[in-house]
């Protein structure tokens, strides 16, 4: 499903289904981005076959990418929590604000699809953008501290359990409709509103994702696909 984000001219795509995540052509999203001089010197390596849930960020001007966001599901004894792989925009959007907007975005659409995680972790090369997010959700709960030396031991003790060794921010005092109040102030977007006609052809050697089907806020059964993904 195509959001689009206020203010800018910016379209997001968020995609779970494993057919849609298989049909990203990552060539095409990392050569926007490297023709757009996005440096990727301090990008942190990750398997892009093994992302569970995806936001691509489109220029609809130039129908060129300009950022993108995956994370993973992971298990731990407590409940589910998504782990932040990769986490990319183009230098004109170095700023913050459309990182913060990506991620507020997917996990807005993740509580709503198959429910609050228990957390949600970043690596070190990552972590910017979950202390970004982090100071905007009320009740949340970061290890290491945002900022000063108070350790919430609670959030402590689950980032060891978690064993990311990065950042983490603890979910699980935080009531699910005041999650998704503090994620939709944050980003802000409306849905993209489909066209009345049919048969405009796609761009030439640009191959279109399909998004991932939505229930509107229904929250779906979480099921194994054969793949091994939720979702």
């Amino acid at each position: 499903m195509h959001h689009l984000l206020a203010g800018s001219r910016i379209k997001l795509t968020y995609l779970q289904d494993w057919r849609a995540l298989v049909a990203i052509n990552w060539r095409v999203v990392y050569g926007d981005l490297a023709d757009a001089g996005t440096p990727f010197a301090q990008w942190q390596w990750c398997d892009l076959d093994g992302l569970t849930h995806v936001v691509l960020a489109t220029d609809r001007v130039t129908g060129r990418y300009c950022g993108v966001l995956g994370l993973t599901g992971r298990e731990a004894e407590v409940k589910p929590w998504l782990l932040i792989e990769a986490a990319l925009v183009r230098p004109s959007e170095s700023g913050g604000t459309l990182l913060r907007a990506m991620l507020a975005h997917v996990l807005a659409r993740i509580v709503c699809l198959d429910g609050k995680p228990a957390a949600i972790a970043a690596s070190r090369a990552n972590d910017i953008v979950l202390r970004d997010l982090s100071v905007n959700i009320r009740l949340a709960a970061m290890h290491p501290p945002a900022a000063g030396n108070v350790i919430a031991f609670r959030a402590a003790t689950l980032a060891r359990q978690i064993g990311v060794g990065g950042t983490v921010l603890d979910l699980r005092s935080v009531p699910e409709a005041s999650l998704l109040r503090d994620l939709r102030e944050l980003h802000d977007v409306r849905r993209e509103k489909r066209p009345s006609f049919a048969g405009l052809p796609a761009a030439p050697g640009r191959a279109m994702a399909k998004p991932a089907m939505s229930a509107a806020a229904m929250r779906r059964p979480r099921t194994t696909t054969r793949t091994g993904r939720n979702g």
